[in-house]
């Protein structure tokens, strides 16, 4: 064989080989610093409803859970009952909705409907009801029970058009994480994943505490018991894994961003294409950051030390004040094109804040 063909032979060869090779993941880009500013957005119109003696007779009173075109709903509760109301955004007026002696744990709306949790503390356990109200017609319908560890009740998380919570089974010997759904076009509730762990001597399986829903999906904060190991990731429904969790205090995730807060810091990680990661350092060391409230895919509000809530555009890279140190602000909601909140000043007054977003 001529000279010339061997070296044209074996140059192909190379070709070839260099060609099966993967290419190199090219490295992940380190967040930048979210850039603050001290002056205020008001996002919007902004109306604010004075709730103090609805406080002052029920000392226990969430920050609105849910808000429709016309009204805010809030649950509260004395030392005997536990209630949920209706107050009007056109004439002011309370409306007692539901009344039970047990306990109330979270309240959340999908178009004409109310969901909560019920519950009953017991010596090694808490027992729970998920149940909701149509309504234009009051009728109240029971979708689910369970038993959990004592303290710990499931909750509930919400899209514009489903409800989704975890709930646990235990049965010989194993735990079972359920993620379920109820649909509120077909009013079926189903279930979307089942999580099995093994409770032998060494734990094999997965298990997931925690759950949260929106426009990026279902996302799990899920741990995975193998050969002695032990992980924890924050996993979507298929098992990818969008970041492994180091014990933040809260987490939400959008379409572009996984939010994760904790001491002193918030993470905005993106999962989306052309987007820069953040990264958001609080005034101080030890304050916690919480609360995450996706009003967009990249516009964000969360909650520094319980006494600010901040504004976060993840287009600009920018951290605003949306409300000055005042009180105790409780977690900010954000349904039909509204964000509603509670502050609690230090004088026992508490209000409502309610903002319309421009369009």
């Amino acid at each position: 064989m001529p000279y010339f063909l061997k070296l044209s032979l074996f140059s192909l060869v190379l070709l070839i080989a260099g060609c099966s090779q993967p290419e190199p993941t090219p490295p992940v880009p380190a967040p930048k610093e979210l850039i603050r500013s001290e002056t205020f957005s008001p996002l919007g119109q902004s109306n604010s409803y004075d709730l103090t003696a609805v406080y002052q007779r029920y000392p226990y009173l969430s920050g609105p859970s849910y808000i429709d075109e016309t009204a805010l709903y809030f649950y509260a509760s004395n030392e005997k009952n536990s209630f949920i109301f209706r107050y009007s955004l056109t004439d002011q007026k309370l409306q007692k909705l539901y009344t039970t002696k047990q306990s109330i744990y979270k309240l959340v709306g999908v178009g004409r409907q109310l969901f909560w949790i019920r519950y009953q503390d017991h010596a090694n356990d808490s027992t729970w009801t998920l149940e909701t109200m149509d309504l234009a017609t009051g009728s109240i319908q029971q979708l689910d029970q369970g038993t959990e560890p004592k303290h710990f009740y499931p909750d509930l998380q919400t899209t514009a058009t489903h409800v989704s919570w975890i709930k646990h089974m235990k049965k010989n010997r194993q735990t079972h994480s359920l993620v379920q759904k109820y649909d509120a076009a077909t009013g079926y509730v189903t279930t979307q994943k089942t999580l099995t762990l093994k409770e032998t001597a060494t734990r094999t399986g997965a298990y997931a505490q925690h759950i949260r829903d929106g426009e990026g999906g279902i996302l799990l904060d899920q741990t995975t018991y193998k050969a002695d190991e032990k992980t924890t990731a924050y996993t979507t429904l298929s098992g990818k894994t969008i970041k492994k969790a180091t014990m933040p205090l809260d987490f939400a995730y959008g379409r572009h961003y996984l939010a994760t807060g904790a001491e002193g810091n918030a993470l905005f990680q993106s999962h989306g294409l052309n987007r820069t990661s953040y990264y958001y350092t609080t005034p101080e060391p030890y304050d916690l950051v919480d609360a995450f409230c996706f009003l967009s895919a990249d516009r964000v509000v969360f909650r520094e030390e319980q006494h600010q809530l901040l504004y976060a555009d993840l287009i600009n890279g920018t951290v605003v004040p949306l409300t000055d140190k005042e009180g105790e602000y409780s977690k900010p909601v954000f349904t039909n094109g509204r964000l509603g909140y509670s502050m609690h000043r230090d004088d026992g007054t508490l209000h409502f804040h309610l903002i319309q977003l421009k369009k």
